[in-house]
């Protein structure tokens, strides 16, 4: 007992548990005051914030629905004045046409000639006052060319082309219309003396009798100008509304148009300046930035200028697309959030007294359970010094101590000498599951080296014969792996090689891959075709497959005289054709399904001609399938896409670089298959 209170005493009283006990409780309890005081601040400044912004679009949608409810009747008076002067434009049209039939009648009774009564109208028509108020009369001929105009300088004008507001000229309207009587009424693009493209509200109807032409037109901007005094009269009224809104202590309605003009203000008196602040966060028009946050946001902006003593500023704006009008609010921040800030001082000074209460019966608490919690600290470093690989006698000191106190120091005593026992079965475990890990490791990497030493890996492989150039690659994707790769001579021009890539990891694979090797090498030497190869080695590996286990395979027969590439493919990826001119493509036909699945099946031969300088080139899925670090593929189109980008290459080379593109593709990224790749380039025969 005499060493467990020297050990206490030997403890700093800064670093002993008391201590720290003491310092977690202020700290949490500090840390969730200072949480507590943010979150409420936060929250009810939040609320505030919410408060105000439903109080600033309920101000904005009263004043939206009364620039709604005006707009609709300015639209109401236009449709209404567009109607009354299209009325007075049939009406002064068909005074014309009533002048020419009554004149035309006069001529079939003989009491004027023809040519006498057409005169009179047209006479009549270039006479008539031009009216800006109700139109003015023409008449044209059957060309369409002006005969009669108020204005000499309209006569021989022709209005053929003239074109509505659908592009369609005079012409086009009138032969729609056909022999139809009725006028057309349209807005037409008609020169006059204040512009060359002005806008007139025109109607034209057609006299048949005498082959003419009557209109009258007049000109849209006049009808406009109605609606404009109207619309002042709005921006008048709304002014006065605006003048009585009051928001907050200091905050203020506004109405500005698209080209930055302030139409209405609370504060009439700064509008002037109110259209030249500038935001200082963005150093933008403060207008400019509101009308980007109402068309392209929420309406809401938060900002800072010089006209409000650069004081943090909160405004809600809404687009009147119609009028192309924006209407605000805007209010300083410090207001909305002050009765937020008073609330929260309360909470403060009533959180500090409940933390000094807090501090003092804590302080109380933990003297009386941090003495035996310190002697057993002294006892746990003395453990911590024991050397676990020997055997020592128990621990009589813990187990009392664990036998006297039934609370949590009892409980954290046992737990140790718990502990202590565990301890001393996992090391022993941990030293026997590493020495057979290290041995398990090492039969694997030799398991490697015979897997990789059973493959062709000299190269070039056949230096005297110049008709060929052969290179091959493998890398497994774990200790031992399933894909494999062979090539060798079956007679004197006829040269096997192979690819394949059998299913699953790991040992299993690596022994289906060394069956598979020596079946295809065997059968191969009975001088078949690689049809008859496949079909050999699936009946041979189907008869007795347990695990069900397959391969995809690809067996070719190269002649070195002719170049004919007899193939079978079961299964494999398709092989890549490389033609000399740099051209390849996928040869995607297949002779059979996997090998192994079922005994039975003839896998067929396919042909291939290989021009000089012609290549072949195999590999298993573990090119294509490789994954970048977003789960992506490596693909047939990308392996495509190097292959031709590196032709003409030697075998090697190519392989060496879809291998280091592999690398860069995948990154950081893991590799989950064997990657096997074979290129066979056929020169010719020397």
């Amino acid at each position: 007992m005499n060493d467990s209170t020297d050990l206490v005493k030997k403890v700093p009283m800064i670093n002993s548990l008391r201590t720290k006990i003491i310092f977690l409780v202020i700290s949490i309890m500090a840390v969730t005051a200072a949480i507590i005081i943010l979150i409420s601040n936060k929250e009810i400044g939040n609320a505030m914030l919410a408060q105000q912004e439903r109080l600033s679009k309920h101000v904005l949608s009263l004043i939206d629905l009364n620039i709604k409810g005006e707009y609709n009747n300015l639209i109401t008076d236009k449709i209404d004045s567009v109607l009354r002067y299209k009325q007075v434009l049939k009406t002064r049209t068909d005074l014309v046409i009533q002048m020419m039939v009554q004149q035309n009648h006069y001529s079939q009774r003989n009491v004027l000639s023809r040519v006498q009564a057409k005169q009179m109208v047209l006479d009549w028509v270039a006479h008539t006052p031009d009216q800006e108020t109700y139109g003015t009369v023409f008449v044209a001929d059957a060309d369409l060319r002006i005969i009669a105009h108020p204005d000499p300088a309209f006569v021989g004008v022709d209005i053929s082309g003239f074109t509505d507001m659908k592009n369609k000229t005079l012409v086009q309207n009138l032969a729609d219309r056909g022999t139809v009587p009725d006028p057309i009424v349209n807005v037409m693009n008609w020169p006059d003396k204040r512009s060359s493209q002005a806008r007139y509200l025109s109607c034209i109807q057609k006299y048949e009798p005498w082959g003419l032409i009557v209109g009258t037109v007049v000109n849209v901007d006049d009808i406009e100008v109605e609606a404009q005094l109207k619309l002042e009269k709005i921006v008048e009224t709304l002014k006065e509304t605006f003048a009585n809104i009051h928001i907050a202590r200091t905050g203020m309605a506004f109405l500005f148009d698209s080209a930055f003009s302030v139409l209405a203000m609370t504060d009439p008196e700064i509008s002037g300046e109110f259209k030249k602040t500038v935001n200082i966060r963005t150093g933008n028009l403060l207008l400019q930035d509101m009308v980007n946050r109402a068309v392209r946001g929420d309406g809401f902006l938060s900002y800072q200028a010089h006209l409000f003593g650069k004081q943090d500023m909160m405004a809600y704006v809404w687009f009147f697309k119609p009028l192309g009008w924006y209407i605000g609010i805007t209010v300083p921040m410090s207001e909305i959030k002050q009765p937020a800030k008073e609330i929260v001082s309360k909470q403060s000074w009533l959180i500090g007294v409940i933390l000094f209460l807090s501090i003092l019966f804590t302080s109380w608490l933990v003297s009386r359970i941090s003495r035996p919690l310190n002697i057993l600290a002294g006892r746990v470093k003395a453990f911590s010094s024991t050397d676990l690989t020997r055997g020592e006698s128990e621990d009589v000191y813990l187990n009392g101590l664990a036998q006297k106190y039934k609370d949590e120091v009892g409980r954290l005593a046992a737990a140790f000498v718990f502990m202590k026992s565990q301890l001393k079965e996992n090391v022993r475990q941990l030293i026997e599951t590493t020495a057979k890990n290290e041995r398990i490791q090492g039969e694997l990497n030799i398991a490697k080296d015979i897997q990789l030493g059973l493959l062709p890996k000299i190269f070039p492989p056949f230096p005297t014969r110049k008709e060929i150039d052969i290179y091959a690659s493998l890398e497994p994707a774990k200790e031992v792996g399933g894909d494999l790769y062979d090539f060798y001579f079956v007679g004197d021009h006829k040269l096997c090689f192979t690819i394949g890539d059998v299913s699953g990891k790991g040992v299993p694979a690596a022994l289906m891959m060394a069956i598979t090797k020596t079946l295809i090498k065997t059968s191969a030497f009975k001088n078949i075709s690689p049809g008859a190869i496949m079909t050999e080695v699936n009946d041979t590996i189907s008869s007795d497959n347990p695990q069900s286990m397959f391969v995809t395979l690809f067996v070719g027969i190269l002649d070195l005289k002719t170049g004919i590439v007899t193939y079978a493919n079961g299964g494999h990826n398709p092989a890549v054709h490389i033609r000399s001119s740099g051209e390849a493509d996928f040869k995607r036909e297949i002779s059979g399904p996997v090998v192994g699945i079922m005994d039975g099946i003839s896998f067929k031969d396919l042909n291939l001609t290989l021009a000089p300088e012609d290549a072949i080139f195999l590999y298993t899925d573990g090119v294509t399938e490789a994954m970048d670090p977003g789960n992506g593929f490596y693909s047939e189109k990308t392996l495509l896409e190097q292959i031709i980008r590196q032709t003409p290459a030697s075998s090697r080379p190519l392989i060496e670089h879809i291998k280091t593109d592999l690398k860069s593709f995948a990154g950081e990224a893991p590799q989950y298959d064997d990657i096997a790749m074979l290129m066979l380039r056929y020169k010719g025969v020397s």
